[in-house]
This record gives C-alpha cells, structure tokens and sequence, in this order.
C-alpha cells in the first residue's frame, strides 16, 4: 500500500531536483561560470568540459569529485579554500589563476561551486532520503566544514629542528616522496578517480596548494582528500615535530621557484618604435628594453616541457613585433628526428577580460599568429591538421574560426629558441585607437609529441602600449 505513495516522492524528489537545478542555471554568476570555467569543468560541474580530455590532471568534478585542498577536519571544503583556489589557482597544472576577477565576482564563482557540490549532494542522497526537508537537511550537514585544523605559532627554524624533520620525513614521507623528496612513481598507487596518483617532486619547487608555512601546514594535518596522501593527526605527530617537518620540507623547495612557474597575468611594456620595426631579433632596440618573464602552465602537469618565454615588444602604431626567448633542450623538426616541430602561437584579442582557457573553436574576437620550426599549413587550413606528416585531429578541436597569420623567424641555439613573430591586430582592433589589448602565448614542443595541441601556455597578459 506504501509503493504508490514512495514512487510519487520519488518523483517530487526528482522535480525538486530538476527545480534546483534550474534556479542554479540562474543563478547570479552563472554566465561568468560559463564565460571562464566551463571549458574545462562543465556546463554542470562534472568536470566533463571540452578541453577536459587534453589536461592532466583532469578538472575537478564538482559534483561527486574530492576537494583536494582543504582546510577543514572532515574534508569539506570552506568558502575561504574555495576562494583560495579559484584566486591563486593551482601551480603545475592547468587550473590558473583567476585573481585578475575583481573579489565580488570570484564570491560569485564560490557560491556556483558550493552549488554544484550541493547538487551532487542532493542526487546523491535523493534514493535514500524521500522527505525533501530531510533531504535538504542531510545535505547541508554533509556540505558544512568540521572544525578547521589547528595551527599553533611556529616553533624556530634551527638547524636542530630541520634535522629532526629530515628524520620525520624519511619515517613518514620517503615511501611516496622519495628519500630526497624526488618522489616515487607507483603506477598502483591511484587517486580515488582512479589515475596514478604522481607525489609531487619536491625539489622542483612547484606545490599546486602553495609552498608557505599555512599550506604545508594543512597539508600534513587535513591530508590530500582524494589521494594517498593521509592526515596525520596530533596523536601521531606532535605540533612541534610537524612544524620540524614544515621547515625541513621547506628547505627541500628552491627558494623563488614557486614565483617563478606560476601563470600570472602581468603588463608587458610596448614602447612606439620610430621608424621600421626590426626585422632580426638581434636588433638592437630589443636589447634596450626590459624582458618580462611569462610563465607557462602545462596541459599535462607530469610532462616537463617549456616553463616559461621571456618577451620583449615593440609596436609602430600599427604592428607589434614581439621577440620571445624560451629554453627548450630539444631541437624538434618535422619531418626529420621529431613527429611534431617546435613552434609558437601568439593571440590578441579586444575582449577585456577573456577566458583564462576558451572552449575550442570559440569565436572570440581574435587574431593569431603561428610560428613553426617546418613547413606550415595552407592558410586555410585549421591549425596542423593538414600538416605532412598528418596530425589526427578527429573532434576537430583545434579548428579555428579565424585562421592562423603564418609570420615569423627563429633560430635555436645551445638549448635556446629565439623567436621574432610581427603581426597586425585587426578583429582585437587597432593599435592606434586602444592602449592595452590582451595577449597570450603558448608553446609546442614537438619532443612532447602533442600532435596538433600546444604543451604549455601562458595566462593572459596585457600589452601596454607607450605613445
């Protein structure tokens, strides 16, 4: 006599759950969602975006996905490691920042992320719990941060107590981060999404939660959820010998690298030059001006490729000519040793504030520039895909609306490429009638074998263009 009356809940359930999400569709950052986070993680969170396939590690699944970076005793995350992410973003991988949104839109970005988590919750325990209030109940108990992992005042970092952490670290840490915090490869070693959890290298010097003393901090205390990575409570390490860990685990990391790998957007000066622009990056005028460092996120975070492109730039009021330096240990050519060449494209585009990675083949208004170390496609053909030998591009991710402009010249040099690309904005406008227009930069790097898809890139900067 029950089953009628359980079906019919089941069904209200359902609606309810239809209900919310619709009101989640309009919520208020929704469209910004869309805009800047949804090519890698989703119209709906799941972490199932267009580009999601080409990155590793891949975007959080927001629904039913482990929050790695955590704060919280019982795993869930808070508003702050929320925001935290979203505005220092995760080093290493393709997750940038996202600082450059003023603070009440990346609040915004908070609140559709604990929303999509809340969903997930909902669908998760809706066969479970019939009654909506009970339902709703039960998901905001399990959506609600436990007390935070406490954080006692930092004990000194002596010499005495760094030994100890080394002591610490080979008796806790050396089985996964290696006996000198290299980190062991473990193919049976998996994260809870069933990828081969990788222990970060610690000597490189690039954490994804940030290498000052608070993170580490949280790291050993609330654990990675989601990986091997365990909490160790106070029972099983005291707080003095967990700050000995955080300073010896600190003195394994190379003091600036942190800075150095991370993709921030920054202002690139873009003197007017007066006459014609050079045409050979040797010319003196790029050796007057001041080089801005571009660091590079990878698309595969356990592929060492390039890590950064050192960028000078000038303009004649109608052309920037952009010299661009980076360090590449392979000398990649089509056609002969490689199965891919080296190259380099540069986009500008009039959008204020684009999207820190664009859905594949979204029309924003743009031009690019495409340098290869080989042979380059027929101007009408999409980016590679008729490139011999053939790269297979079968989704046709990489087709453009706009087609590359094929300009440059380079030369590699113990180690080195140097790349001098001249291009004429058009659809991002005129150089004359704007002052800053957004720019980015991204590498391919043919030993990486990528096929038609770059292995790094960089952040939207800004060029700034001197009258």
């Amino acid at each position: 006599m029950f089953a009628p009356y359980a079906a019919d809940m089941r069904i209200l359930n359902l609606l309810a759950l239809g209900l919310f999400t619709s009101l989640l569709c309009a919520q208020p950052g929704m469209e910004l969602y869309r805009q800047q986070c949804s090519a890698c993680h989703g119209e709906r969170g799941r972490g199932d975006g267009p580009a999601a396939r080409f990155l590793d590690p891949k975007p959080r699944d927001f629904r039913s996905g482990y929050f790695r970076f955590i704060s919280a005793s019982n795993s869930v995350p808070t508003d702050g490691d929320l925001w935290e992410a979203i505005s220092a973003g995760l080093p290493g991988s393709a997750m940038l920042s996202f600082a450059h949104l003023p603070p009440e839109q990346r609040t915004m970005l908070v609140d559709i992320v604990r929303g999509f988590r809340r969903d997930g919750l909902r669908e998760r325990f809706a066969t479970a719990i019939q009654d909506p209030a009970a339902l709703e109940a039960a998901v905001l108990e399990a959506d609600t941060p436990g007390p935070l992992v406490d954080m006692p005042a930092e004990t000194p970092n002596t010499v005495d107590a760094r030994a100890n952490g080394a002591l610490l670290f080979t008796r806790l840490c050396s089985a996964c981060h290696g006996a000198d915090g290299r980190g062991v490869y473990d193919p049976a070693r998996l994260t809870a999404e069933g990828d081969v959890a990788q222990p970060r290298d610690l000597t490189r010097g690039v954490l994804k939660g940030g290498v000052e003393d608070v993170r580490l901090w949280q790291r050993i205390r609330a654990g990675i959820p989601g990986t091997p990575m365990p909490a160790v409570p106070q029972r099983e390490l005291s707080d003095a010998d967990t700050w000995d860990l955080v300073h010896y685990v600190q003195a394994l990391i190379p003091r600036g690298q942190q800075e150095l790998h991370d993709p921030m957007p920054w202002t690139i000066a873009v003197p007017r030059h007066k006459g014609t622009l050079p045409t050979s990056a040797d010319d003196p005028a790029f050796a007057a001006l001041k080089p801005t460092w571009v660091a590079l996120a990878p698309f595969q975070s356990h592929t060492r490729t390039v890590e950064g492109v050192s960028v000078r730039a000038l303009h004649d009021g109608e052309h920037i000519a952009l010299r661009l330096e980076y360090a590449d240990r392979t000398y990649d050519v089509a056609g002969a040793k490689a199965v891919a060449p080296d190259g380099v494209a540069v986009r500008v585009t009039s959008t204020a504030v684009p999207p820190v990675l664009p859905i594949p083949g979204s029309p924003l208004p743009v031009d690019r520039a495409l340098w290869l170390a080989s042979a380059k496609p027929a101007a009408d053909d999409p980016v590679f895909d008729k490139l011999t030998p053939r790269f297979e591009n079968p989704d046709g991710v990489c087709r453009s609306p706009i087609g590359p402009e094929h300009v440059g010249r380079a030369q590699w040099r113990d180690g080195v490429w140097t790349v001098l690309m001249v291009l004429r904005p058009e659809r991002a406008g005129h150089i004359a009638e704007t002052v800053n227009m957004p720019v980015s930069f991204a590498i391919f790097d043919g030993s990486v074998a990528r096929g038609p898809l770059p292995a790094a890139f960089s952040h939207w900067q800004r060029l700034h263009f001197e009258r």
